[in-house]
C-alpha cells in the first residue's frame, strides 16, 4: 500500500510466507514487524553525498539505481540499523 501527503510516499510491504495462510498462522510469535528501510529522493545526489560525507556519515559511492533513470546512493552509518537509500531520478533523454 502507498500512503502519500504532498511529495511524501510511505510504502507499507507485507510479504507472505511461501508456503501460504497455514504457515502464516504458526508464525513465531517473538518475530516483531519492524522497519525495512527508508528511501530519500533528493534533487542532486552528489551535492547531498558531500554534504553528509563531511558531516562524518559514511556513505557509498553514487551508482546507477535499479529503476532505469535514477541513481543511489545508500548510507551507512547513523541510520540505528535501518536500511537507508538516497534516490536521484536522472533527466529523461528521448
Amino acid at each position: 500500500m502507498f500512503f502519500r501527503c504532498g511529495d511524501l510516499v510511505v510504502e507499507v510491504v507485507h510479504r507472505r510466507v511461501a508456503s501460504g495462510d497455514a504457515a502464516q498462522k504458526n508464525l513465531d510469535v517473538n518475530q516483531d514487524d519492524k522497519l525495512w528501510g527508508l528511501s530519500w529522493r533528493v534533487a542532486d545526489i552528489e551535492a547531498a553525498r558531500a554534504r553528509l560525507s563531511a558531516s562524518g556519515i559514511d556513505v557509498s559511492d553514487v551508482r546507477m539505481g535499479r529503476k532505469p533513470g535514477t541513481r543511489v546512493m545508500t548510507v551507512r552509518s547513523g541510520t540505528c540499523g535501518v536500511q537507508t537509500l538516497f534516490l536521484e531520478r536522472t533527466p529523461r533523454v528521448d
